[in-house]
């Protein structure tokens, strides 16, 4: 089993995977739209986690260069990418204001399983990076361009929106046999008291090219 899946299903043992701070809006700014919270998945760990010791992608691993920047067209994004891994507390960890970060500790974008690409919805001063992260639709396309200069096309396939206590950990984590990316972001009602949004927003996509 490689690396990833090791470190992975030893987080998922342990505590589900969910992002936590995702931005902090002023007291006059307003949440931005999105889908109805679903509240059908619990963020639960993984009943059999035997799964995802022995997965075996049916997928040729390709050695894919680490991802240096994304570009979203729909979203008027062409921006570099940080890295971040996880908090202490198995959350993981945001990026900075203005930055989008790829989840280092999980898949390589190209590499079969889902890699993780996060940003803040807004900040005090305004809108962030993901702010406009909802309004996705399945067909978009986000281009992936590697450190080596590979560009790799994932297109949007849904978009989700979840209470936080009830983050989707199997349906967002879990290994797939084929390159996936999970975009996530805040969204849903603030939270004045945590100074938080209270959801997360999860946009789904599939390599393509």
């Amino acid at each position: 089993m490689t690396t990833m899946l090791r470190r992975l299903a030893a987080v998922l043992a342990t505590s589900s995977i969910l992002v936590t701070g995702c931005g902090a809006a002023t007291d006059d700014s307003a949440p931005p739209p999105g889908p109805a919270v679903s509240q059908s998945v619990a963020a639960a760990p993984p009943a059999n986690l035997d799964s995802v010791r022995e997965f075996q992608s049916v997928r040729e691993q390709r050695d894919t260069a680490p991802p240096a920047r994304i570009t979203i067209p729909a979203l008027g994004i062409d921006a570099p990418l940080s890295y971040t891994g996880l908090n202490p507390d198995n959350t993981l960890a945001v990026p900075e204001f203005g930055d989008i970060s790829w989840y280092d500790e999980g898949a390589t974008p190209g590499n079969p399983g889902p890699a993780g690409i996060l940003g803040h919805v807004d900040s005090r001063s305004g809108p962030d990076v993901f702010y406009r992260l909802h309004e996705l639709r399945p067909g978009d396309t986000v281009t992936i361009t590697t450190t080596g200069g590979e560009q790799l096309v994932f297109t949007i396939t849904g978009i989700e929106q979840h209470a936080k206590a009830l983050f989707p950990t199997e349906e967002v984590w879990l290994p797939t046999p084929e390159p996936e990316l999970r975009l996530i972001t805040c969204g849903g009602e603030f939270d004045q008291g945590a100074d938080s949004y209270r959801d997360n927003i999860i946009a789904f996509a599939e390599l393509t090219t």
